[in-house]
């Protein structure tokens, strides 16, 4: 969905713009859009774990379960660029088209009985449907704000904490009470229930003409040649591995150290809500030491918490600690990707400065199922080669940022 962050020449539009106002509602819009979104999501690790050890017991992988996450997450960034296209159909048509296929894909998952087609349902079709939703809120919530609207988009981010804080636990009481496909379905017709709200109370603010602009691809080719960009989204993408893969594996390693299913789910919400508290915190501390700065400090926390901390980690306080902390430090992408982004490509670019940080981004849907390759190859298939490996894709972001910051300000220690 089209946004105002880029400029055109209309300075009474800008002028008024309410900053508030009605804007206040398209927040709230945008947080239970992320609620759902990545509520979803972050429940994969509960979903998954139930199907390997029960319903597809003996007959499929944990590498082929991780399989369908890595689709989910790829299509979020890589089906981004449909809503050029949608644009013209207005925020309430996409964000309906977009929170139908999230439904469809969760209920009819409930139906199916090969692996394979959930890749197509939970995987592809619930994918396609975060994307088109994702982008329609980035789009539409900064139309209506100018001073506040980072704070407007800090807590519509906050809504994916709270989303996974929500549902992790709902997912495993599903889970006793009505198994695994009754699950599917009811979060389905939840997530449907709650985006009706979103589509009812969805509203744009376009400057005038907008709608008679031609199409063109959010790309520009040029800004491939930016080092600096590739860099940055490069490493951000491949640090953004490390954030996703605890989030799947947690539930599982519960279980692996003897913790129950429910308090499994618990900690896995823990962490999912001191991640949206950790966007907002740390949003508010790079305007002050510098963006980059904190990104480069909080990937290398990440990369120490996963390598010596959670392999240490072996009762329920121990996890619960290293969730929280984790949780805290380990989302920075999302809350500093596109400041850091804009910082790079100047303001006037940021939005094809986005769409290639969102592509190559893409890439960091592989991390699950490589996770579980490396635990299918550890001795025991001990949790030990995951913990390594996503601090060591964390400590990889945290350089290229530092390398970002050397070629632009020649010093590691300045305000960047």
């Amino acid at each position: 969905m089209a946004s105002i962050i880029e400029p055109v020449g209309d300075e009474d539009f800008y002028n008024s713009i309410p900053d508030g106002g009605y804007g206040w509602v398209i927040t709230f819009v945008g947080f239970l859009g992320n609620f759902v979104m990545f509520g979803l999501v972050t429940i994969w690790g509960i979903l998954s774990n139930e199907l390997l050890n029960n319903q597809y017991k003996g007959q499929t992988t944990m590498l082929e379960l991780m399989g369908i996450g890595t689709v989910t997450l790829a299509g979020i960034n890589g089906f981004t660029f449909l809503n050029v296209y949608l644009d013209r159909l207005g925020a309430r048509w996409v964000m309906f088209i977009g929170s139908l296929l999230i439904s469809l894909g969760m209920i009819i998952s409930g139906s199916t009985n090969k692996v394979w087609q959930l890749y197509l349902t939970q995987g592809l079709m619930l994918g396609l449907g975060d994307s088109i939703v994702y982008m329609c809120i980035v789009g539409v919530v900064p139309q209506w704000f100018t001073t506040k609207r980072a704070l407007a988009m800090g807590i519509c981010s906050a809504g994916t904490g709270i989303g996974g804080l929500a549902l992790s636990p709902l997912a495993n009481v599903l889970l006793e009470k009505y198994g695994i496909a009754w699950t599917y379905r009811i979060l389905g017709l939840m997530a449907f229930g709650i985006s009706t709200i979103s589509i009812c109370l969805i509203r744009t603010r376009l400057p005038p003409g907008y709608s008679k602009r031609p199409i063109k691809s959010p790309i520009d080719p040029k800004m491939f040649r930016d080092v600096n960009l590739i860099i940055w989204s490069a490493g951000a993408s491949i640090s953004l591995i490390g954030y996703y893969t605890p989030l799947f594996y947690i539930p599982r390693y519960a279980n692996a150290i003897g913790i129950d299913r429910a308090d499994a789910s618990n900690i896995l919400g823990v962490c999912a809500a001191l991640n949206a508290i950790g966007r907002i915190v740390l949003g508010f501390i790079a305007d002050k030491v510098g963006r980059v700065n904190t990104y480069i400090v909080s990937a290398i926390i990440s990369g120490v918490l996963c390598m010596a901390f959670w392999p240490n980690a072996t009762t329920y306080g121990g996890l619960i600690a290293f969730a929280c902390l984790f949780g805290f430090f380990g989302g920075m992408y999302f809350a500093l990707a596109a400041p850091i982004t804009a910082t790079i490509t100047g303001f006037e670019k940021i939005s094809s400065g986005l769409a290639i940080l969102f592509l190559i981004s893409t890439f960091s849907a592989v991390g699950p199922p490589i996770a579980s390759a490396i635990q299918a190859s550890t001795p025991n298939e001990s949790f030990i080669g995951i913990q390594m490996f996503c601090g060591a894709v964390f400590f990889v972001g945290a350089i290229s940022s530092m390398i970002v910051k050397l070629r632009v300000t020649k010093s590691l220690f300045s305000i960047y």
